[in-house]
């Protein structure tokens, strides 16, 4: 894999093959990068009263309401522009990027803070990963690991995106992003695929497959002691 150059990056953006969108200024796009801007959401993390996050209680998408009261609720401010918005230290609030992302199928992105706005204490949580074909916006997920608030105003280029392009021969697998075509922040599925690690009474299934899958391992092993 190689990281996609500023040419490249404009060349794919004219053509339509790749699209970030809109680019609002020259000045987004860098030697190898876009910067990305803040939108106009932002979805706080609230504690509900709740004295930890369990997993259990993502399991389902439809979960019913006493399911989805036992998860952290996400408090959702619409932000106009030129309005600042304070993030207090220790506060994670989940964002859109201004910008509306379409991938082709051989380029995949890494999403980071940019360095000027990560030394003032600005971090995006995780690296965001974006894979080959996704299309959405791009959720940050904002925490401020400095002392004192940090006001942020909706169009701000707090995030920048790189570009990777993918060796021939890649094929998508069917599985799709939880937030395929997303147009705003939302909460994942934290435990989705891995219920059985969770559920009890899913155990017994987890168990005679792991089991299934190691025996001929512990056959041959034992064969080899003797």
């Amino acid at each position: 894999m190689s990281l996609l150059p500023r040419s490249q990056i404009v060349s794919r953006l004219r053509s339509g093959n790749l699209v970030i969108s809109p680019v609002l200024s020259d000045r987004q796009i860098g030697s190898c990068s876009v910067d990305l801007r803040m939108g106009t959401v932002a979805l706080m993390v609230r504690a509900r009263g709740l004295s930890h996050v369990h997993p259990s209680h993502y399991t389902e998408q439809d979960a019913g309401l006493e399911e989805r009261n036992k998860r952290q609720k996400l408090e959702r401010h619409e932000i106009p522009f030129h309005q600042p918005f304070l993030l207090h230290p220790g506060m994670l609030t989940l964002v859109p990027t201004y910008e509306w992302i379409a991938l082709p199928n051989d380029l995949q992105a890494v999403v980071t803070a940019r360095s000027c706005w990560a030394r003032e204490g600005l971090n995006i949580a995780t690296a965001t990963f974006i894979g080959p074909g996704y299309r959405g916006i791009v959720t940050l997920e904002l925490s401020n690991l400095g002392q004192i608030p940090i006001a942020l105003y909706p169009g701000l280029r707090v995030a920048q995106i790189a570009l990777t392009k993918i060796a021939s021969g890649y094929q998508r697998t069917p599985k799709s992003s939880q937030f395929h075509m997303a147009f705003e922040p939302q909460a994942g599925r934290i435990a989705d695929g891995d219920e059985a690690f969770i559920d009890g009474s899913k155990r017994t299934a987890l168990g005679a497959e792991t089991t299934a899958s190691t025996g001929s391992v512990g056959n041959h092993r034992g064969t080899a002691r003797r």
